[in-house]
C-alpha cells in the first residue's frame, strides 16, 4: 500500500506535535482488571485474561482511523478523544489516517488546520495510508496495519471513540495483553447471525467489527483474508487452538452504563460466505460430498453472483461471434449487456443483432465519428466491467470508471472458459500481477522448446512479466537462446548467476513477490506448456483467490499445471497414480479438481504469502537456529532422502503448516504442462518406461478436453475441493491443520521461537491441542 506523507510544513509523512499538556505519568486502573469475571463456559478458555494481566508498553499502539468524505469535516472531533486522555494515551505512538485516494487531497488541507486546534496530551505521529477503491473498509484497514511501527493495533471505524462509554474508551487506549481481538461489539455465527448483547463477563465472539484491539502479528496473513469483518473473524476462529476458538472477545460493560446498539444492523453484513465455516469444523470433510449433489441448472447463477452490467465493444461482427459463447451464458445468468461494434454504418445509429447457436445477441453500430468512449458517456448507467479489444484499448483512456479487460482478436475465439466467471472475478481481473520464472543451466534444445511453447501461449490481453534465471555453468548456445529471445507480452529480465548455487539455490532465489498480488510461475527448462495454460492458471486464480472465495482459502499455496501420474512420496517407492477412483470412493466427481499437499515442481503458479514464507524457512532450516539439518521433519515420506532438493523443505513447510495446492484432473491426464524428463540435478537415466510414467499430454487450443471439462462446467467452490495428504489419501483440511500443529510441538518450534515462527503466531498461542 502507498503511503502517503505529510508534515505541517511541506505536507510530508509524519507530524511533529506541539505538548499542549504536561504528561501525568500515572496510568488510571483498567476497567479490564475491574470487572466481576469470566462466565463460567469460557473462563477456562480465556485463562489467559486475569485480574494479573498487564496492559501492552507505552507507544506500543496504533490507531487506524479511516477518513471518508463524510467524517471528513467532523476531523477534529473524532481524533480529539483518542489523543487527549492523558491517563491512557502514553501507549499511543501513531495514527494511521486511511483515506481512497479522491479524498486525500482535502485530507491533507483538513489534517493540516486541525493539527494546529487539537489538544494533544503528549508527542504521536501520524501518517496518510492510500486505500484502493477497490478495497473494503476491512481490506483497506487490514493492509494499513501491515505498515505500522507498534505491536499492538486499535482498529476503528470512521466514528473513531465517539460513540464508546469513557469506559471503553480507556480500555482500547490502555488494552490488557491478549492473543485475540478484543473490542465492545460482537457479532455469533451458527445457523444465523446474531449481536452479542452488552454483559457483565467477556464473550466469545464469531467477529468483531471496530473498534477493536488486536496484536499486529495477526496481520501477517494477506489482506484478502479481510475482504469482511465476517469473513476475517472466521478465519482467525478457524486458525485459533480449538479450546479458545474465537473470532474475537467482547469487552465486559458495567450495569451502569446505558447499553448501544445503533452498531447492530444485521442488513449491513453479509455472512452467506462465512456461515459454513463457523460451522464445527469436524463437519467440514462432510459438508463438502454434499454439496456435488446439488445440480445448478444450465444458465443458472452460480453461488454467491449478483448480475452486472456488462459493456462489450468490439471492431467486427466477426469479434462478436467469436466472443459470443461468453456473452450467451453471460446473459443466461441474468447479466445485462450493452454491446457496440465499430464498423462503419451509413446511418446513426443502426441496431443489429447476432443470431448464435445459444442465444441472440443484440448490438448497436457506432456512427461515423461516435468513439466507444462517447457511447459509454451517453449510458444511462455506467457498466461495471467494460470488455473489448487489445487493439482498441486507447479509445477508452479516462472514459469509464470500469474494470476494462482488453482481450487481443486472436484470442477471443479461446476465451470460452471466460463464461465461467462471476461477477466479482469479472471485476478483480485486472488485480494479480503474474511473473513467469524459468530456471534453465545447460540444456539449450530443452530450454528452445519451452522458450517456444510459452510464447505460442494465451494471454488474454494481460501483461505478464518473464524472468530467465542462468546458471553459472550455462553453455555459452543457452545464452545465445536467451539473447534472441523476444517477448511482448511485458518486461523481460535476465538474471545469470556468477558464483555456482545449484538447483536448490536456483529455484528458491527464481523469483520473490513484490506485494500481495503478486504471482510466480516457475518452470524448469525439461517442461513444456499448453497453450491455454495461463487460462487455468487465471481461472482458478480469480475463483480461489478473488472473487467470492477471497479470503477463504488461506492454506491454498499455488496451482499445479501438471497432472501426476504417479506418487513420489510414499517410503516404499513411487506408484502409479489415477485420482478418479479416489474421488469416486468419496462420492466426489471423477473430473473434480483436487488439493493436494504435494507441490508440484514440473510447471505451478505459487502465492507470495507463502513463497515469501518458504524463503524464512530455509534460513530457519540452513542456519540451524530451530534443530540440526539432518532433523526429520516429515514422518515417513520418501523426500527425506532428497538432500538437495527445494521440494524437501517446501514438503515440510507443506506438513507444519497444512497448506495444499490445486490440481487439475481433465480426462486421460490432459495437462496444462508437461515433463520430458531430461538428465539433469535429479535424473542421471532417461528411460523410455520413466519418460511414459511422467509425460503427459497437453491441452490444445481446439480438442475435445477443455478447461471447462469440469462439474457444471465451472470450478468448484472451495468448500466443495476434495483433499488428498502427501501420500494421496483423501483428508480434510482441518485435519492437516491440526496435524501441523501437533508436529509444532514435537519439534518444540513454539518454545524456540525461531524467527520462521513468530511470537505470536496462530499455531503458537496455547501449548496444547485437545483431540490430536
Amino acid at each position: 500500500m502507498p503511503r502517503i506523507s505529510f508534515k505541517i510544513s511541506a505536507f510530508c509523512c509524519s507530524i511533529l506535535l506541539i505538548y499542549l499538556r504536561v504528561f501525568r505519568n500515572h496510568i488510571s486502573e483498567s476497567p479490564f482488571t475491574r470487572t466481576s469475571g469470566l462466565s463460567n463456559d469460557i473462563e477456562s478458555d480465556l485463562s489467559f485474561i486475569s485480574e494479573n494481566t498487564s496492559s501492552i508498553p507505552e507507544n506500543s499502539l496504533t490507531a487506524i482511523l479511516p477518513v471518508t468524505i463524510t467524517s471528513l469535516p467532523s476531523l477534529r472531533r473524532i481524533l480529539q478523544p483518542i489523543v487527549h486522555p492523558p491517563t491512557a494515551s502514553i501507549r499511543l505512538h501513531e495514527i494511521l489516517l486511511v483515506a481512497q485516494d479522491h479524498v486525500i487531497p482535502n485530507l491533507r488541507a483538513e489534517l493540516f488546520t486541525v493539527m494546529s486546534q487539537i489538544e494533544f496530551s503528549r508527542h504521536v505521529h501520524c501518517s496518510i495510508r492510500s486505500w484502493q477503491s477497490t478495497s473494503s473498509e476491512s481490506e483497506a484497514l487490514m493492509q494499513a496495519a501491515t505498515t505500522s511501527s507498534t505491536e499492538w493495533l486499535l482498529v476503528l471505524d470512521k466514528h473513531g471513540l465517539e460513540k464508546l462509554d469513557q469506559e471503553t474508551r480507556t480500555t482500547l487506549l490502555s488494552p490488557p495483553v491478549t492473543p485475540l481481538l478484543l473490542g465492545p461489539r460482537g457479532f455469533r455465527l451458527s445457523l444465523n447471525a446474531s449481536c452479542l448483547q452488552p454483559s457483565q463477563s467477556y464473550q466469545k465472539a464469531s467477529y468483531l467489527i471496530p473498534p477493536f484491539v488486536m496484536p499486529k502479528s495477526l496481520t501477517a496473513r494477506p489482506s484478502h483474508l479481510a475482504t469482511s469483518w465476517a469473513a476475517f473473524g472466521t478465519y482467525l476462529s478457524n486458525f485459533m487452538i480449538k479450546d479458545t476458538r474465537a473470532g474475537g472477545l467482547v469487552l465486559p460493560q458495567s450495569p451502569e452504563t446505558k447499553p448501544e446498539m445503533s452498531w447492530c444492523n444485521l442488513s449491513d453484513h453479509s455472512f452467506s460466505d462465512v456461515l459454513p465455516l463457523a460451522l464445527d469444523s469436524e463437519s467440514l470433510f462432510e459438508s463438502w460430498t454434499n454439496d456435488f449433489s446439488v445440480d445448478l441448472p444450465s444458465g443458472s447463477l452460480l453461488p454467491d453472483e449478483t448480475p452486472i452490467l456488462l459493456g462489450i465493444t468490439f471492431s467486427t461482427i466477426n469479434d462478436l461471434e467469436s466472443f459470443a459463447p461468453v456473452a450467451c451464458s453471460l446473459e443466461k445468468r441474468g447479466y445485462t449487456l450493452q454491446i457496440a461494434l465499430c464498423e462503419p454504418s451509413p446511418i446513426s445509429p443502426k441496431i443489429g443483432h447476432l443470431e448464435h447457436s445459444l442465444c441472440t445477441l443484440y448490438y448497436q453500430i457506432l456512427s461515423a465519428g461516435e468513439s466507444p468512449a462517447q457511447w459509454v458517456a451517453k449510458m444511462e448507467e455506467q457498466p461495471t466491467v467494460m470488455i473489448t479489444l487489445s487493439e482498441m484499448a486507447e479509445l477508452f483512456d479516462g472514459c469509464s470508471s470500469a474494470s476494462m479487460i482488453c482481450i487481443p482478436r486472436v484470442d477471443l475465439e479461446h476465451s470460452t472458459w471466460m463464461s465461467s466467471l462471476t461477477s466479482r472475478e469479472w471485476r478483480d481481473w485486472n488485480i494479480p500481477q503474474i511473473t513467469i520464472s524459468i530456471i534453465t543451466k545447460d540444456r539449450p534444445q530443452s530450454l528452445s522448446r519451452l522458450l517456444s511453447s510459452i510464447s505460442n501461449a494465451r494471454f488474454f490481453g494481460d501483461k505478464v512479466d518473464l524472468r530467465i534465471n542462468l546458471e553459472q555453468s550455462s553453455s555459452l548456445e543457452t545464452m545465445n537462446i536467451v539473447s534472441d529471445f523476444h517477448w511482448n507480452h511485458g518486461s523481460i529480465w535476465v538474471h545469470h548467476r556468477v558464483i555456482h548455487g545449484g538447483l536448490l539455490t536456483a529455484v528458491a532465489e527464481s523469483w520473490f513477490p513484490h506485494s500481495n498480488d503478486s504471482f510466480g510461475v516457475l518452470l524448469e527448462d525439461d517442461v513444456e506448456v499448453s497453450p491455454l495454460f495461463y487460462a487455468w492458471i487465471k481461472m482458478a486464480l480469480l475463483r480461489y483467490r478473488y472473487g467470492s472465495n477471497r479470503g477463504m482459502s488461506p492454506q491454498m499455496f499455488g496451482i499445479s499445471l501438471y497432472q501426476p501420474k504417479n506418487l513420489e512420496l510414499d517410503v516404499v517407492g513411487r506408484r502409479p497414480f489415477d485420482v478418479s477412483p479416489i474421488l469416486h470412493s468419496i462420492g466426489a466427481p471423477a473430473s473434480s479438481p483436487y488439493l493436494s499437499q504435494v507441490p508440484c515442481s514440473w510447471g505451478a503458479l505459487y502465492f507470495p504469502e507463502h513463497w515469501k514464507e518458504f524463503h524464512d524457512y530455509l534460513a530457519m532450516r540452513f542456519t540451524e537456529s530451530a534443530f540440526n539439518l539432518t532433523q526429520i521433519v516429515v514422518p515417513n515420506v520418501r523426500s527425506n532422502q532428497w538432500t538437495r532438493s527445494w521440494k524437501k523443505y517446501f514438503i515440510e513447510l507443506v506438513y507444519l503448516r497444512g497448506y495444499v495446492m490445486l490440481y487439475p484432473n481433465f480426462p486421460e491426464y490432459v495437462s496444462l504442462s508437461t515433463n520430458h524428463l531430461e538428465v539433469g540435478s535429479h535424473v542421471k537415466i532417461r528411460s523410455k518406461e520413466k519418460m511414459e510414467s511422467f509425460s503427459v499430454p497437453l491441452m490444445k487450443l481446439r480438442d475435445r478436453v477443455d478447461l471447462l471439462d469440469l462439474p457444471d462446467r465451472s470450478l468448484p467452490r472451495w468448500i466443495s475441493l476434495p483433499v488428498l495428504n502427501l501420500t494421496g489419501f483423501p483428508t480434510t483440511l482441518d485435519r492437516l491443520f491440526k496435524i501441523g500443529i501437533s508436529r509444532h510441538l514435537q519439534l518444540g518450534l513454539c518454545e524456540k521461537r525461531v524467527g520462521w515462527l513468530g511470537e505470536s503466531d496462530p499455531f503458537c498461542l496455547n501449548g496444547t491441542l485437545d483431540g490430536l
